[in-house]
């Protein structure tokens, strides 16, 4: 009991303020990371002594799949389970046309756009257990329909997204007309959206006196990348001559640009393996 209580009082003490002031001090942007999570089965999880039957009577209501949802499941996913080569796509790289024509056209880039945008409007669970299917035949098609249901701009756009933003781009983006990705992870920094090095912006005024921001950044391992139309790209902004007033805030900051966009330099398809 006496070497407990020493151990913790020099040994911990000592050890826990050394790694303290090794350690660097946590941002504006993780603070509201944080802050913005929930507490959920994780709670339960971690309390020592889980009640897995409030567990099971909490959460299993939230899987349940809507008539539609499970009518998709079991005939357009399960149709497209059937398509699938995941030794072809291997060989060629690439899925087949006659795979991109099918994901497309039958809404698989747009489960969770609401419908008024042309998108199904499938809950979390509908949309995890698509993936989980495709996941049994194919990564390649899992993260090729996975990313445009996640890290994709659709869901921003639907949450945070001006009427005009909605319009031009939902209805696009649910019909696959444009395939987004997501820029995160730079050379230097990986995918911490908290320290994006050499990924920046400056709020700036054009000769029209148009507000606008000017980015520099250098990406990779970006997930269908060589074929996105939509590209979302996270830099740190500063605004240090406070032209926004107050219509918006500096820090992370995610940019839509389209594929073709000047300054935009798409590079060639990338094989870490290679």
């Amino acid at each position: 009991m006496a070497m407990r209580v020493i151990r913790r009082r020099f040994v911990s003490r000592a050890a826990y303020g050394l790694a303290k002031r090794m350690m660097p001090k946590m941002s504006k942007t993780e603070r509201e990371a944080l802050g913005c999570g929930t507490v959920g089965f994780d709670r339960e999880l971690f309390s020592g002594a889980p009640n897995f039957e409030k567990l099971v009577s909490t959460y299993t209501p939230l899987m349940e799949l809507r008539p539609e949802e499970a009518d998709f499941l079991a005939k357009e996913t399960e149709e497209l389970c059937g398509m699938v080569d995941d030794h072809e796509i291997l060989r060629r790289k690439d899925l087949t046309p006659e795979v991109w024509e099918f994901v497309r056209r039958r809404g698989f880039f747009g489960l969770k756009i609401p419908k008024e945008w042309g998108g199904k409007g499938f809950s979390t669970a509908a949309t995890s257990a698509v993936l989980v299917k495709l996941g049994t035949v194919s990564s390649d098609l899992t993260s090729t329909v996975a990313v445009p249901n996640s890290l994709g701009p659709g869901e921003l756009l639907v949450r945070y997204g001006t009427e005009a933003q909605k319009q031009a781009y939902l209805p696009l983006l649910a019909d696959g007309t444009l395939i987004p990705c997501f820029g995160l992870t730079g050379i230097h920094s990986g995918s911490d959206a908290t320290s994006l090095i050499g990924s920046s912006g400056v709020v700036e005024r054009n000769a029209r006196g148009e507000l606008g921001v000017r980015c520099a950044f250098d990406k990779r391992y970006i997930t269908l990348a060589p074929v996105a139309g939509l590209v979302g790209i996270g830099f740190e902004l500063r605004d240090p001559q406070q032209l926004l007033e107050g219509r918006g805030e500096e820090g992370f900051t995610v940019a839509l640009l389209e594929r073709g966009h000047p300054g935009l330099e798409m590079g060639p398809r990338h094989e870490p393996l290679n």
